[in-house]
């Protein structure tokens, strides 16, 4: 072969080997990143893959206490900002159609991760033993805890807060 030939197949390997080594990259950053919002799979928002009870109506005998939590808000992501979603007596979350709050896109959510009930007026908020734990104001949720107006809970990168 002459040299000019040696030359250009050498250029051209190296432009593939440069391609390849871009590849993988693009493959890495796209594995870090997470999915992007335009680029997810057609899954119902939150409030469409449940049928939430409505909020409990305050009758004039029987008075909501004041920091009762009597809803949940979506806070994160953007996508689902606004939803909301009454308590009424026990609501679950998780990737499982059967739970009360369905979030079936995010894959850092188990099957059923946690549960929020009330008892005597008092919400309280749990986790089912989750792999990637749920997270009561930033603080990792171990045990029961009282579930109060304004507290945020983190399940996966959904953020509720109550209402």
């Amino acid at each position: 072969m002459t040299d000019s030939v040696l030359e250009i197949l050498n250029y051209a390997l190296l432009a593939l080997l440069y391609l390849f080594f871009a590849r993988v990259l693009w493959a890495v950053w796209s594995e870090v990143r997470g999915p992007r919002a335009g680029h997810l799979t057609a899954a119902p928002p939150i409030d469409a893959t449940m049928s939430a009870p409505a909020p409990p109506q305050v009758r004039a005998n029987k008075r909501v206490k004041r920091g009762q939590v009597t809803r949940l808000l979506v806070i994160q992501p953007r996508e689902r900002k606004g939803a909301a979603f009454g308590i009424v007596g026990e609501l679950t979350i998780g990737r499982l159609a059967t739970c009360t709050i369905c979030i079936p896109d995010d894959p850092f959510v188990s099957a059923t991760h946690a549960r929020l009930y009330t008892i005597d007026g008092v919400t309280y908020v749990e986790d089912l033993g989750s792999t990637n734990g749920s997270f009561h104001n930033g603080a990792r949720l171990g045990s029961v805890q009282p579930f109060s107006v304004g507290d945020r809970l983190q399940i996966g990168s959904t953020v509720l807060e109550g209402a």
